[in-house]
C-alpha cells in the first residue's frame, strides 16, 4: 500500500483526476448507442482495426530492425571500438537483421497484409486526382483490377525484400575485414538509409485504417513542431549576429541586382492580343491569360458603355480550340493574338507581359526591395541585415492569428507557388497546414529560444572564443544544448498548444480528428456525441504529452539545481 501511494504521489494531479473518472467515461461510451459510432468515426477506425494495427506494428518493426542492424554494423567499424564493443555490436546487428528477415518472410505469406496495403493506398490518395481510388457507398475503395495487380506485385516485392534481408544477415556475420572496405561501408550506409526511409514512411506517413484520424493529428503536430523548432532556433540565432559591413555590402549588391533584373524583365516584349467577333454570346479566353485582363473583358470595362450584367466567359485550353469554336459558333468572340483572325471585327486591343516573366519580375522586385530595406535599417540601427529580418518576421507573425496564417499559406500562397512553378509544385493540403503551423509557431519558439540563449553566462561564450571555436561551433556545442535544457518546459507547453491547434488545419479539409467530427455530425445530425468524443481525445492527448514532457524535463535536468 505504501508503494502504491508513493507511486501515485509521482503522478500529476490532472492525470489522477482523469484516471478516477475514466471508468465512468468507458461506461458512458459502452452503454450509449451513439457514442460508439461517434468515437469510431472521430478516431478514423475502419473495418478490422486490430488486424491493421498488428500489420502496422510488424511493418514498423521491419524498418526499425533493419535500421538498428545497419547502425550497429557501422558502429562496429569505428576505429576507436574495442574487441568487446565490436563483438557486442555485431551480435546485436545479427539479431536485428535476423528479426527483420523472419518478419519479412512472415509478411510475404500472411493474408492480413492485403487489408493493410489496401488501407494505406486508399487513405494515401485522393479519388479526385487518381483513377484507381473510387467512391462506393460513401467510402473509398480500390479499383478491383488495380487492387489485384497491386497485391500480386506487393507479394513479389516482400519476397525480394526477405531475400535481400537474408543476404544482409549473411553479410553481417561475415569477417569484419570484409566490411571495412569502402564498398562495404557504402553498402551498409545505403542499407541504413533504406531501412530508415521504410520505417519513417510506415510510422509517420502511411495512413492505415486502425486510427487514421488520430494518426493524422499526431503526425501533423510532430512535423509542425519539428519545423517550428528549427525555424525558431534559426530566428533566435540570427538576432545574435553582430553588425557586418561585408554582409551589408553583399545584401546591398544583391538588392540592386535583383531590382535591376526586375526592371529588365518588366521591359521584355509584351504579347499583343485583340478581342474579335461579337458580344452576343460567350467570349472565349485562352488559358494563360492574366486574370486582370479576363476581368476587364468579363465586366465590359474595355468599351465606352459598361453592360448591365457581366459577359459570359468560356475558358479554353489552346488558341486552336478558340479558333475552332469561333468558326463553329459555339462562342461569338475570343481574345486572340493580333493578326490571327482577319474576317472578324476587332472589338478591343491590349497587350500583357507573359505570366512567367511577370512573376519573375515581381519576385525579383520584392526581394530586391526587401534586401535594400534590411541594409538601410541595419545601417540606422547598427545591426546585421538578417537580425533586422528576424525581428521583423517574429513581430509580424505574432500579430497574425493562426487561422489566418493557415488560410493564407494553404490557399493563396500555395496557389501562387503552384502558378510560379507552372504546376510542378502542388503541395498537399496536409503539407500546407503543417507548413503554416510551423511558420506561425516559429515566432513564439524564437522568443523562447532567445530567452534560453540569453540565460547562458556570457563568460562561457567568451571562453569558447578564446579557445578558438568558431561561431557555429559555439552555437552547436555550448549555446544550443544548454538553451534547450533551460527552456524545455516552455517548449513542452508550445507542443501542447500546437497539438490542439492542429485542429485548425481542418479548415483546409484535412481529415484529422476535428474534420472527422464535423463529417460525422453532418451525416448523423448528432452534436453532443462527436464533439464530446473529440474533446475527450484532445484532453487525453494533452495529458499524455504533459506527462511525457515532465518526465523528459526530469531526465534532461537531472542533478541540476533550478
Amino acid at each position: 500500500m505504501t508503494a502504491l501511494f508513493s507511486w501515485m504521489r509521482g503522478i500529476r494531479a490532472s492525470n489522477l483526476v482523469f484516471l478516477s473518472v475514466f471508468p465512468v467515461i468507458i461506461w458512458l461510451i459502452a452503454t450509449s448507442r451513439s457514442y460508439g459510432p461517434a468515437l469510431k468515426a472521430v478516431l478514423g477506425i475502419e473495418n478490422d482495426p486490430w488486424t491493421l494495427f498488428a500489420m502496422f506494428l510488424m511493418f514498423s518493426a521491419v524498418g526499425v530492425a533493419g535500421f538498428l542492424g545497419s547502425l550497429w554494423v557501422l558502429r562496429s567499424l569505428r576505429p576507436d571500438e574495442g574487441p568487446e564493443s565490436i563483438a557486442r555490436d555485431r551480435r546485436r546487428a545479427a539479431i536485428a537483421l535476423a528479426v527483420q528477415t523472419v518478419l519479412l518472410a512472415l509478411l510475404s505469406q500472411m493474408s492480413s497484409v492485403d487489408a493493410y496495403l489496401v488501407s494505406v493506398i486508399v487513405n494515401e490518395f485522393d479519388p479526385r486526382s487518381v483513377d484507381f481510388v473510387i467512391v462506393a457507398d460513401n467510402t473509398f475503395i480500390l479499383d478491383p483490377d488495380f487492387q489485384a495487380a497491386m497485391l500480386v506485385a506487393a507479394r513479389k516485392y516482400l519476397l525480394v525484400a526477405a531475400g535481400l534481408a537474408l543476404l544482409s544477415l549473411g553479410w553481417a556475420i561475415a569477417p569484419i575485414t570484409a566490411h571495412r572496405t569502402l564498398a562495404g561501408r557504402a553498402l551498409w550506409l545505403a542499407l541504413l538509409l533504406i531501412n530508415f526511409a521504410a520505417a519513417f514512411y510506415v510510422l509517420m506517413l502511411a495512413h492505415a485504417g486502425f486510427a487514421v484520424g488520430i494518426m493524422v493529428t499526431l503526425r501533423a503536430a510532430f512535423f509542425a513542431y519539428i519545423g517550428a523548432s528549427i525555424l525558431g532556433l534559426v530566428w533566435a540565432l540570427l538576432t545574435r549576429l553582430n553588425p557586418s559591413k561585408t554582409a551589408s555590402i553583399i545584401f546591398g549588391v544583391l538588392g540592386v541586382l535583383l531590382v535591376a533584373s526586375s526592371f529588365w524583365f518588366f521591359t521584355r516584349p509584351h504579347i499583343e492580343v485583340e478581342l474579335v467577333g461579337s458580344l452576343d454570346g460567350r467570349i472565349g479566353i485562352v488559358s494563360g491569360t492574366p486574370q486582370g485582363l479576363t476581368d476587364t473583358i468579363r465586366y465590359g470595362e474595355f468599351g465606352d458603355v459598361t453592360p448591365d450584367e457581366p459577359y459570359k466567359i468560356r475558358s479554353l485550353a489552346t488558341v486552336e480550340q478558340a479558333l475552332d469554336l469561333l468558326e463553329k459558333g459555339s462562342i461569338t468572340s475570343a481574345l486572340l493574338p493580333q493578326g490571327l483572325v482577319t474576317d472578324q471585327p476587332i472589338l478591343w486591343q491590349a497587350n500583357y507581359l507573359p505570366v512567367t516573366t511577370k512573376t519573375i519580375a515581381i519576385v525579383c522586385l520584392a526581394l530586391g526591395a526587401l534586401f535594400l530595406l534590411l541594409v538601410g535599417i541595419g545601417a540606422i540601427l547598427t545591426a546585421h541585415p538578417l537580425a533586422v529580418f528576424s525581428d521583423f518576421f517574429v513581430d509580424t507573425i505574432r500579430g497574425v492569428p493562426m487561422l489566418v496564417i493557415i488560410l493564407y499559406v494553404g490557399l493563396p500562397l500555395a496557389g501562387a507557388l503552384k502558378s510560379a512553378s507552372a504546376g510542378y509544385i502542388d503541395l498537399q493540403m496536409m503539407t500546407r497546414g503543417i507548413m503554416a503551423i510551423a511558420i506561425g509557431y516559429s515566432a513564439y519558439m524564437a522568443e523562447i529560444f532567445r530567452a534560453g540563449i540569453e540565460a547562458i553566462p556570457k563568460g562561457q561564450v567568451e571562453a569558447a572564443r578564446t579557445l578558438g571555436l568558431k561561431e557555429m561551433q559555439i552555437a552547436r556545442f555550448i549555446i544550443v544544448p544548454q538553451a534547450v535544457a533551460i527552456v524545455l518546459p516552455a517548449l513542452g507547453n508550445e507542443f501542447i498548444a500546437m497539438l490542439k491547434d492542429t485542429s485548425l488545419v481542418s479548415i483546409l479539409s484535412v481529415r484529422d480528428l476535428t474534420q472527422r467530427m464535423r463529417e460525422f455530425q453532418a451525416q448523423s445530425f448528432l452534436a453532443f456525441e462527436p464533439f464530446n468524443s473529440a474533446a475527450l481525445i484532445y484532453v487525453l492527448l494533452t495529458l499524455i504529452a504533459a506527462s511525457g514532457i515532465k518526465s523528459l524535463d526530469r531526465m534532461v535536468n537531472k542533478g541540476k539545481s533550478h
